[in-house]
């Protein structure tokens, strides 16, 4: 397999309007990037199976011939793939967005859209993902994450390294263990974590949420935070039907705690098929 660190990004172009995928990978290769365009969904999802080693991104069209960007990013999900994904779309509805955001999506795209915008939110996205493209050269060890605790937690601008309970997060590489072992998690989630952790202790509602974390001014009703809470009580607490740390306050929202309590469970691995809610 090829050094990972030294191989510059690929990213794979999934979109049905030739004049358009032309350009991008045009722009994106002029930025040094590796770039593949496909013109249809189940054409996207082949290649994406197929290639190894993986893409490091994709940018994907919404309307698509056979399969939409919805389907597409489902599917990529279900089969645990993580890749960052830039959908972009003409459709203007909030619903739209919420949509994406439920199907996986990292970040939603407005066509038409600037192109300096985007290579900018592709550079965001892997600098986040994959620090070992950073300009500093390949990342050979991953630094321990102790030096800072939920009684003592990050301030902005500060150390991006936190630890609570059984966890630990470093926020400048997106990295985060949980119980000793790895933790994978979409760029979304680590946003929403890092905005709980920067409001320990206080009760965030949904909307706060959707506005300062997904981005959205006027915030419809929606699950979203929902399940975006339960995946991260899946990842990091140790009984998620009985959470510690990420706790619904009912009727307002939710409300982080990170620090030790004497009530914390002590089992070895969270349960991964649990539906808490």
């Amino acid at each position: 397999m090829p050094d990972r660190a030294r191989h510059m990004p690929r990213i794979l172009v999934v979109e049905d309007e030739d004049h358009l995928a032309i350009g991008i990978k045009f722009n994106l290769e002029a930025e040094g990037f590796e770039v593949d365009t496909v013109g249809d969904g189940q054409a996207a999802l082949n290649l994406l199976a197929a290639t190894d080693p993986p893409f490091d991104l994709v940018i994907l069209d919404l309307m698509l011939p056979g399969r939409s960007g919805y389907a597409v990013c489902e599917a990529l999900r279900r089969q645990g793939n993580d890749v960052p994904v830039v959908m972009l779309t003409a459709r203007t509805l909030v619903e739209d967005r919420i949509r994406g955001f439920d199907a996986g999506t990292d970040v939603y795209l407005q066509k038409p859209f600037d192109l300096d915008e985007l290579i900018s939110i592709v550079r965001s996205l892997l600098s986040r993902r994959r620090p070992a493209f950073r300009a500093s050269g390949p990342v050979t060890s991953t630094p321990p994450l102790a030096t800072a605790t939920a009684e003592d937690p990050p301030a902005a601008g500060g150390t991006a390294l936190y630890r609570f309970g059984s966890s630990e997060v470093n926020f400048d590489t997106w990295e985060a263990r949980a119980q000793g072992s790895p933790v994978r998690l979409t760029n979304l989630e680590m946003k929403l974590l890092r905005y709980l952790v920067d409001h320990e202790g206080k009760v965030v509602s949904r909307n706060e949420l959707l506005e300062r974390v997904w981005g959205m001014a006027r915030p419809p009703a929606t699950r979203t935070i929902d399940t975006f809470m339960l995946n991260l009580r899946k990842y990091f607490e140790g009984d998620p039907s009985r959470p510690v740390h990420f706790l619904s306050v009912r009727g307002m929202g939710y409300r982080f705690v990170g620090r030790n309590t004497p009530a914390e469970p002590k089992s070895p691995l969270p349960k991964e098929d649990s539906t808490a809610g």
